[in-house]
């Protein structure tokens, strides 16, 4: 114990900061990420047909879920924002719908979940939604 400012070593340590605890957290944000994309990768067998190995189908699923928690955790934090964001827009329009439903439309709908459909190529990932037409259906359907 240092008699002058009263506090053990233990102590001055927990208080002084540790650089290297950046570098660790840097590294394992990488890891969780490059485990994210690797499988996703070794997945890609080239068939366009569901007929692939067993490894190729589990890499994908993997690789999937992987994927989808940080994408979902921004898509999802985008979409409530957009759902406020539109309320403003029909508050702050007098009522004007059609402006809300626009921002609606683009921040809530999209994709959600990544599938291996969407690793593959075979899906497209929509990260902003496509506004419905007059008759309720999207485009192209």
């Amino acid at each position: 114990m240092d008699r002058r400012e009263g506090i053990t070593s233990g102590e001055r340590q927990a208080r002084t900061p540790q650089p290297w605890r950046a570098g660790v957290a840097l590294v394992l944000v990488l890891a969780v990420l490059t485990v994210g994309t690797v499988p996703a990768a070794w997945g890609q067998t080239g068939d366009e047909d569901n007929s692939g190995s067993t490894a190729a189908q589990y890499g994908l699923g993997v690789g999937s879920v992987f994927v989808t928690i940080p994408y979902g955790l921004v898509k999802v934090v985008m979409a409530t924002l957009g759902g406020i964001f539109g309320g403003f827009t029909y508050a702050f329009s007098g009522g004007n719908e059609k402006a809300a439903k626009a921002v609606w439309d683009t921040s809530l709908r999209g994709t959600y979940v990544i599938t291996p459909d969407h690793l593959k190529g075979n899906r497209a990932v929509r990260f902003f939604g496509v506004p419905q037409d007059d008759y309720g259906a999207g485009p192209g359907r």
